[in-house]
């Protein structure tokens, strides 16, 4: 009888190790620095064309863009500082505003109690104590959940983690760029502006990390300024820099 209750501890603890090996094996198979490209593509707000410029200065003159991209179905979306969410063609014709209660554009947001639990469950293992702050479904099928500490993760249609959400324009963005309300500029600034771009008005205004600034206008002129709020160059819509001296 001895012996059958010490087979039985040794049968147990081999199972219990192989269920812990296999655990561990799950574990190790999940690579939390694959990358993933994002459906949509960050865009300058100086490279947008001057029809959604001009449409957006004429319609809704008190705000500001404070993020532009190009979807995988060529619309460009354009994020205003009221967090209304604007929608255009590849042509830069108005389609709509995008409210999230439909799905007139492809993309929309998520409930995160309707995630797939593949995805909460896979969250809450390699992320833990880290929340959802936001979920949307892509229109390539793609989940895009970004957490409360800014990491943005990306599943595809069934749950399947793909990897850490990347922007092929990454060399584009600088994530330490800060939107500001322009009334809040320096008054060096305005009133470069006001004596420069009398006819223009500021469609963005953005604070580096460093504390110098940038500032994009209606003509798809974007002037940068150093953290005293002296002026420091220009790239105009087609990308040609004036560096002042």
């Amino acid at each position: 009888m001895k012996n059958l209750k010490f087979l039985y501890v040794v049968i147990l603890s081999i199972v219990s190790l192989q269920s812990c090996s296999n655990d561990e094996d799950v574990k190790n198979e999940v690579d939390l620095n694959a990358v993933a490209f994002k459906a949509d593509v960050h865009l300058r707000t100086s490279t947008l064309s001057q029809k959604i410029l001009n449409y957006i200065t004429a319609n809704y003159p008190n705000l500001t863009i404070v993020e532009a991209e190009e979807e995988d179905n060529g619309n460009i979306e354009i994020t205003l500082s009221d967090g209304t969410e604007l929608v255009f063609d590849s042509a830069g014709n108005f389609l709509g505003e995008d409210n999230d209660q439909d799905d007139d554009f492809g993309d929309h947001n998520v409930n995160i109690s309707d995630l797939p639990k593949s995805i909460t469950d896979f969250i809450t293992a390699n992320y833990p104590g880290i929340s959802i702050e936001e979920a949307e479904i892509e229109n390539n099928g793609n989940y895009e959940i970004e957490l409360e500490n800014d990491v943005e993760l990306i599943f595809d249609a069934d749950g399947n983690f793909l990897g850490v959400a990347r922007d092929e324009n990454d060399n584009d963005q600088d994530e330490d760029e800060t939107d500001i309300n322009p009334a809040d500029l320096p008054q060096i600034i305005k009133d470069y502006i006001i004596a420069n771009y009398p006819n223009n008005t500021i469609i963005e205004a953005e604070i580096e990390e460093d504390g110098s600034y940038e500032v994009t206008l209606n003509n798809g002129v974007e002037l940068e300024f150093d953290e005293n709020g002296n002026f420091v160059s220009l790239e105009d819509g087609n990308g040609e820099d004036e560096d002042d001296d």
